[in-house]
Formats: structure tokens, C-alpha cells, sequence
């Protein structure tokens, strides 16, 4: 994901790192982070959690580095497990 501002130069990524418990989403390095970084940072985490539909979103928290969002951090549990026994239909032979 990324924003372009003129002529493209103030391009930016946005990342979801899977940390096993929480995912930390935030903008890649770069020269020009847009005013609006966190409605970025949400959607991605967004987009993320849907993506997962067998986790579950408990807790979300912004850090904030001179009085701006730069990072979420969110905390997540698993509600859905696969069957992994032997007498499952897609471990059977």
C-alpha cells in the first residue's frame, strides 16, 4: 500500500509484521509520511485482520512519536483451529 503526492515522490509502504500474539503495522522508511499516516496504518490493519478470519482482534494501540501516530500495535487471539487428527477429510487417504 503507498500514497503518491505530486509527481510520486512522496511515495510510502505501509507493513504488517506478525509478531505471534500481536502484529505491529507501520509505514516503511521514507523521506515524506503523509499528515494522515494513521487512517493508512488502520486500514492496512484492516485489511490484515480480514484476511485472518480464524483471529480475532482484542486490543489495538497507537504509539505516537511527537504527538503523531507512527505505529499500531494490536493484539489478536485464535479462535479457530484446524483439524490436524487422522480422521480428518483432508488427511485421509
Amino acid at each position: 500500500m503507498g500514497i503518491k503526492h505530486g509527481n510520486g515522490s512522496g511515495k510510502f509502504d505501509v507493513g504488517a509484521h506478525d509478531m505471534g500474539g500481536w502484529v505491529r503495522v507501520l509505514a516503511g522508511p521514507s523521506a515524506t509520511i503523509p499528515d494522515d499516516l494513521p487512517v493508512y496504518l488502520s486500514h492496512h490493519l484492516s485489511q490484515w485482520i480480514r484476511d485472518r478470519p480464524h483471529l480475532r482482534l482484542v486490543f489495538v494501540a497507537p504509539i505516537s512519536k511527537d504527538g503523531s501516530t507512527v505505529e499500531l500495535h494490536a493484539w489478536y487471539e485464535q479462535h479457530a483451529f484446524p483439524d490436524i487428527s487422522p480422521f480428518a477429510k483432508n488427511n485421509v487417504e
